[in-house]
């Protein structure tokens, strides 16, 4: 019996070290599936883990991104859970002796904290901190909202994968914020959630990665995958939470004509003062900042 399926979406460039060291951090057990979905414009070796019984290396459309890898993985995975890895990002050594404990789990999705590091040298980053504070906060609280609607990655989470396919929940096949929809509609059909205090997951940050490679088509991308969330939310009786202001800011450097394009969109889908609550603190950080990373724009106009 597959307990765990570990979904990992790899795309290079360059060298697989990264994905070796992603692959490493899962322990070799006859519960484990380790499905590592290629769509890199150069495929891997498909017997690069050949020497690991429990990887299986798999291939997808390179032309469809992360989003379709992922749901690769998720069609042909045998797993009772589901877990998400990015391939430049790992497991904590003690991250499935914790996710045992929760395998009869009646929860749908078990939200776990991370940490965070730089991708080279492993010295400790922040990447991390706005999705720990969500955990922290559903023990003192118990408000359940951060977790189910904000929580916007798909790591970190135990997904029991019956709920995946009884709801028919895919990622968006999209340049950028694939995994955006995806969270939302677990977090929106989810019957349970629990979460643990315990560390599983490192974050890398990667100059490289996609969340902070600034280009016209991944701004255009993830500005609408907040519209389109801003309006699941309202269609499920929720509040609109997603900031588009940030995005139409950044745009500039774009031309005037792709600034007036965005903008125009944000008024006509009534989104243009969703967070203006924070609209100064996002254009002072946006003028003023030289090292502007993404996700913590993210949580500040949240």
């Amino acid at each position: 019996m597959i307990n765990y399926s570990v979904i990992i979406p790899h795309f290079t460039k360059s060298h697989t070290r990264l994905l070796e060291r992603a692959v490493m951090s899962v322990p070799e057990r006859n519960d484990i599936e380790v499905l590592v979905v290629d769509n890199s414009s150069k495929p891997i070796d498909k017997y690069l883990f050949i020497n690991r019984r429990n990887v299986k290396v798999l291939f997808s459309d390179n032309t469809k991104g992360a989003g379709h890898a992922r749901n690769v993985g998720v069609d042909i995975s045998k797993g009772k859970w589901l877990l998400f890895l990015d391939a430049d990002d790992f497991f904590t050594v003690k991250a499935f002796s914790i996710f045992d404990k929760y395998l009869k789990a009646n929860s749908d999705i078990i939200f776990f904290k991370m940490t965070s590091c730089y991708s080279d040298t492993l010295q400790p980053a922040k990447r991390h901190e706005n999705y720990a504070n969500f955990i922290d906060n559903y023990f003192v609280d118990k408000d359940e909202y951060s977790l189910r609607f904000l929580f916007s990655v798909p790591w970190s989470k135990m997904i029991k994968s019956s709920h995946v396919r009884s709801y028919n929940i895919r990622f968006e096949e999209v340049p950028a914020s694939n995994d955006v929809i995806f969270a939302l509609k677990l977090g929106i059909t989810a019957k349970s959630i629990s979460a643990d205090l315990s560390e599983v997951y490192c974050v890398t940050i990667n100059k490289a990665s996609i969340t902070k490679t600034t280009s016209l088509r991944n701004i255009e991308s993830q500005f609408d995958v907040r519209i389109r969330k801003n309006k699941l939310l309202k269609e499920n009786g929720l509040k609109k939470d997603s900031s588009v202001m940030f995005l139409i800011l950044k745009s500039r450097k774009y031309g005037f004509n792709f600034f007036v394009k965005l903008l125009i969109k944000a008024i006509i889908s009534k989104n243009l003062f969703v967070g203006y609550n924070n609209w100064i603190k996002t254009t002072f950080k946006l003028w003023f900042s030289s090292n502007i990373n993404d996700k913590r724009y993210e949580s500040i106009e949240k």
